[in-house]
């Protein structure tokens, strides 16, 4: 394959994609039993293809993809799903991971692939926009976005189609980095309000310190960093719940270099159908309890 390779990732990249490509081959031999037709979208594709930071790039032949350091994107994942999905929608912003995209598309004839260049948050609501004319479409939306460059808004498009499974990796560590040690907001702080769809999660992000034991009843009026990588988790979390029908997975999975808590994998589910939102939460579930 002639693809570029990208230079990011480790462990952390490989068991994400590990997870989405076991959801994408159980939700293929489900679905394919109906006469649905079946989206396969990618919001943030990149170039289809990484190298591991902690493999040996410079040896690696940028070329092909047979080589041990090498990451299979998610992308690749989705093409190589039997049975295939009918339509396969790959998003990037970045020109020269479109043409690596566009480069794949031309490997395989035989799936429908269309490589969009441009904000993620405007053709993915084009996007919902098709999907949710169409009676019988239905879709699984992969997101793993350049920071929070997700809008709350596109999360509430892809929740109205009701015909949407979500595979979410919120970048929450980057949600902590808005907040400094003494409790001062960012003037970046704002994007986190986008991409949460309300400002509510400041309200966890800091606290005063705790002067319940000093003698003197000293009033402090400062505040502190308080919340961390979990109970953002757990925000976002709350928020899908609120606005995806069918439900959110009771688990996710926690992501980042080393020990580092950088982003949650999460997965929602649109389909109000009690049929439709049972059967995916049972495989998300099975799927990131075994992961």
């Amino acid at each position: 394959m002639s693809s570029e390779v990208q230079k990011f990732g480790g462990l952390h990249t490989k068991r994400k994609l590990d997870v989405l490509a076991k959801y994408l081959a159980a939700y293929v031999t489900v679905m394919k039993k109906r006469e649905f037709e079946l989206f396969y979208v990618d919001g943030f594709a990149g170039s289809g293809a990484s190298t591991a930071k902690s493999g040996n790039a410079e040896d690696t032949d940028p070329t092909l993809f047979d080589t041990d350091v090498l990451i299979e994107g998610s992308p690749i994942r989705a093409l190589t799903v039997t049975p295939p999905f009918d339509r396969y929608v790959f998003v990037d912003s970045k020109a020269k991971n479109v043409a690596s995209l566009n480069r794949l598309a031309d490997e395989f004839p035989d799936r429908r692939i269309s490589v969009h260049q441009g904000d993620a948050n405007v053709v993915l609501t084009d996007i919902c926009r098709e999907i949710s004319v169409k009676r019988m479409a239905r879709a699984v939306v992969f997101l793993d976005p350049y920071g929070r460059s997700v809008n709350w808004q596109t999360i509430e498009a892809l929740a109205a189609t009701k015909k949407v499974d979500l595979w979410y990796l919120v970048p929450v560590h980057a949600i902590s980095r808005q907040v400094s040690e003494k409790g001062e907001f960012l003037p970046s702080a704002d994007m986190t309000d986008a991409m949460c769809g309300t400002d509510a999660w400041r309200k966890i992000a800091i606290s005063k310190p705790d002067v319940s034991n000093d003698l003197f009843g000293v009033i402090d009026d400062r505040l502190e960093k308080m919340a961390r990588a979990n109970e953002y988790s757990e925000f976002f979390k709350e928020r899908l719940a609120s606005i995806f029908q069918g439900g959110v997975a009771e688990r996710y999975i926690p992501l980042g270099r080393g020990r580092l808590h950088e982003f949650s994998l999460m997965f929602a589910c649109a389909n109000p159908s009690t049929a439709a939102f049972e059967t995916a939460l049972r495989i998300a579930n099975h799927i990131l309890r075994t992961t």
